[in-house]
């Protein structure tokens, strides 16, 4: 199979391959989802809403060296590759439009066959968020670019992105519409997983999502405005008073938006899947 990609957050790429190891098994797609049940009497169940829970996968690799020594270094390299103190993404090298933000769960199992410098490692990854997400973000487009037209690769457009009818854009200037595509398999919540809204240069702004109804307003002028869930940032500030405490939700598929009282409005998000 293709080699996988692990990156630490300070930049630093390990592509597994290139080092010596050979990924025998890792199958992190799919989302853990729960199910339950209310029951209120003999015959009536029920159903409450499903609710996506962290997931576990594991990814297994073999090493071949000259010795049993050498093997021992490649168990320690891939100890610090790796490392259970803190969270790293993972990705596959044919698909790197998408990834996941994963920990080490538990303690890898090493296994030499003897001394002849083969053996095995089993390492189980633990990703909080249960789901995969796109690698870039779409507040990189500038908004003269619609996002179908980008460069192949960045969002997976040809795997995820409708090829035919209108193209997502998701920046406009001096413009009071805009309809986004959000390509993932769950929707954007502002309680839940969610991108920014970046709002420049205006006065008593108003953000309408006209496919669902919500809806955020911003009484007074600002220079820069980030709408970050139910956060309003205001040049640098939090300020939830001049807000109307609302907030905006992004449905799977298109979104039609009306947004005034704003000279530029970028949706920086990442897509879940």
């Amino acid at each position: 199979m293709s080699s996988v990609i692990v990156e630490h957050k300070n930049g630093k790429k390990f592509d597994l391959d290139k080092l010596g190891y050979r990924v025998q098994m890792i199958s992190p797609f799919g989302s853990n989802w729960t199910q339950s049940v209310l029951q209120l009497n003999r015959y009536t169940n029920i159903v409450q809403q499903p609710k996506a829970q962290p997931k576990t996968f594991t990814i297994t690799i073999a090493m071949n060296c000259s010795d049993i020594t050498g093997l021992q270094l490649k168990y320690e390299a891939l100890s610090m590759i790796f490392n259970g103190e803190y969270y790293f993404y993972i990705y596959l090298a044919n698909i790197p439009h998408i990834r996941w933000e994963v920990s080490v769960s538990g303690e890898p199992q090493y296994t030499p066959v003897g001394t002849t410098g083969y053996g095995t490692a089993s390492i189980t990854l633990y990703c909080a968020k249960g789901f995969a997400e796109t690698t870039h973000s779409t507040g990189e487009l500038g908004y003269e670019i619609p996002a179908n037209q980008y460069p192949l690769g960045l969002f997976g457009i040809g795997t995820h992105f409708e090829n035919g009818g209108e193209n997502p854009v998701y920046a406009v200037e001096n413009d009071t519409s805009i309809n986004i595509f959000n390509p993932g398999t769950i929707a954007l919540r502002a309680k839940g997983l969610h991108g920014i809204i970046k709002c420049q240069d205006g006065a008593n702004l108003i953000i309408e999502n006209n496919t669902n109804g919500t809806r955020f307003e911003y009484n007074g002028s600002f220079g820069v405005l980030n709408l970050d869930g139910y956060m309003c940032m205001v040049d640098g500030h939090l300020d939830y008073k001049n807000t109307n405490h609302g907030h905006i939700d992004i449905e799977r598929g298109w979104n039609s938006f009306n947004v005034y009282g704003a000279t530029y409005v970028s949706f920086d998000l990442r897509f879940y899947y």
